[in-house]
C-alpha cells in the first residue's frame, strides 16, 4: 500500500510533467529544441562552465566546516553528488541536501556537524539568492523603468516577497532559537513523545547552528562564497546563449539566474523541479525581453548540462559510496 508522502510525491510530479508539457506546447518547445540541435556539438561546454559554480558551492560549505572535519576535495565530490541527486534524480533539492548528510558522516563528520553546516549552507544560500536578485532587479530597472510594470513583473514581486520572508523566518529560527522552542512543545502539540536520541540531536543541532552565527568571519566568508557561486550559475547562461548566437548583458542573466533560482526555491516539494524551472526561465527571459523559444532553450540547456553532469555524479557515487550503500 501507497504511504502518504509516495502518494504527494507521484501527484507533484505528474503536476510537474503536465506543466512542463504546457510549457513546452505553448512557449516554443519545438524552436528551442531546433536552436539546440543546431549547435549540439557545442554543449560540452556547459560542462565546463559549471565547474566554477560547483567549486564555490562546495568552498562554501568546506569554509563552514570546524577544524577542516574533511578535505575540500571530498567537500567538492559530496556536493557534485548531492546536488545531481537533487536535480538529475526525480526527487527535489531537499533530498539532495539530506544525500550530503549523508555522505559528509559516512566520511567522518558528527551528524550534528554535518546537518548544522548543511543547514547553514542553505540558509546562506537563501539570503544570498535575496540579495542577489534584489540588486540585479534594481539595476536593470535603473538601465529601463518601463520594466517595473511589465507583464511579467508580478513574478519578480512575489518571488521577491517570499524569498524576504524565508529570511526572516531563518533569521529567528537561529538567533531566537525557535528550534529549542519548538522540541519542548511537541509533545503538547501533536501528542507524540520523541524518543532522548532524537531530541538530543536537535538540540546539538540547535546550539551547532546558533552558535555558527558568532562565527561572523566565516559566515561572511561563507556568504561571500555563495554570491559568488550564483553568479557563476548566471555565467553559465551566459556561455550558453553566446553558444546560441543570442546577445545577452551580463546583468540580464544574473536576474535570470537568479529569480528562476528563487521560483525553484520555492517549488521545492516538486521533485527535480519539473515544469517550474521551465516556466520560470520563460517568464524572467520574457521579461528582459527575450523571446519565449530562447528563453525555454535556456531550460532546456540546463537540463542537458545536469544530465551532462549528472551521469558522472552517479557514477563516482557508486564507485566511491556503494560499499556503504550496500551495508
Amino acid at each position: 500500500m501507497l504511504k502518504v508522502k509516495n502518494i504527494k510525491f507521484i501527484i507533484f510530479l505528474f503536476l510537474g510533467i503536465f506543466l512542463f508539457q504546457w510549457v513546452y506546447d505553448f512557449f516554443g518547445g519545438t524552436e528551442a529544441v531546433d536552436l539546440i540541435n543546431k549547435k549540439r556539438n557545442k554543449l560540452y561546454l556547459l560542462v565546463l562552465a559549471h565547474i566554477p559554480t560547483l567549486y564555490f558551492d562546495s568552498l562554501t560549505w568546506f569554509v563552514l566546516l570546524k577544524k577542516r572535519s574533511i578535505s575540500f576535495w571530498w567537500s567538492f565530490i559530496i556536493t557534485w553528488i548531492a546536488q545531481t541527486s537533487g536535480k538529475f534524480f526525480p526527487t527535489g533539492n531537499v533530498t539532495g541536501e539530506f544525500v550530503r548528510i549523508y555522505l559528509g558522516i559516512k566520511k567522518g563528520l558528527s551528524p550534528h556537524e554535518a546537518s548544522s553546516t548543511v543547514f547553514a549552507d542553505l540558509i546562506l544560500a537563501t539570503f544570498s539568492l535575496f540579495i542577489i536578485g534584489l540588486f540585479s532587479f534594481f539595476l536593470v530597472i535603473f538601465k529601463d523603468s518601463s520594466l517595473i510594470d511589465s507583464n511579467y513583473s508580478h513574478y519578480i514581486y512575489f518571488s521577491l516577497i517570499l524569498i524576504f520572508f524565508g529570511c526572516i523566518f531563518f533569521y529567528f529560527l537561529i538567533r531566537r532559537r525557535l528550534l529549542r522552542h519548538f522540541i519542548r512543545k511537541y509533545n503538547s502539540i501533536f501528542n507524540v513523545k520523541l524518543n532522548k536520541k532524537t531530541i538530543l540531536f536537535f538540540i546539538k543541532l540547535d546550539i551547532s547552528l546558533y552558535y555558527l552565527t558568532k562565527r561572523k568571519v566565516v559566515v561572511t566568508k561563507a556568504l561571500f562564497f555563495r554570491l559568488i557561486g550564483w553568479l557563476a550559475g548566471a555565467f553559465e547562461i551566459y556561455i550558453f546563449l553566446l553558444i546560441m548566437d543570442v546577445n545577452v548583458s551580463i546583468l540580464d542573466v544574473i536576474l535570470i539566474e537568479s529569480f528562476t533560482g528563487i521560483i525553484r526555491a520555492i517549488a521545492f516539494f516538486v521533485p527535480a523541479g519539473i515544469g517550474v524551472q521551465e516556466l520560470a526561465f520563460v517568464a524572467i527571459g520574457s521579461y528582459v525581453g527575450l523571446s519565449p523559444s530562447v528563453s525555454f532553450s535556456i531550460a532546456i540547456g540546463r537540463r542537458v548540462r545536469e544530465f551532462l553532469v549528472g551521469v558522472p555524479a552517479i557514477v563516482a557515487w557508486l564507485g566511491i559510496f556503494g560499499k556503504h550503500l550496500k551495508s
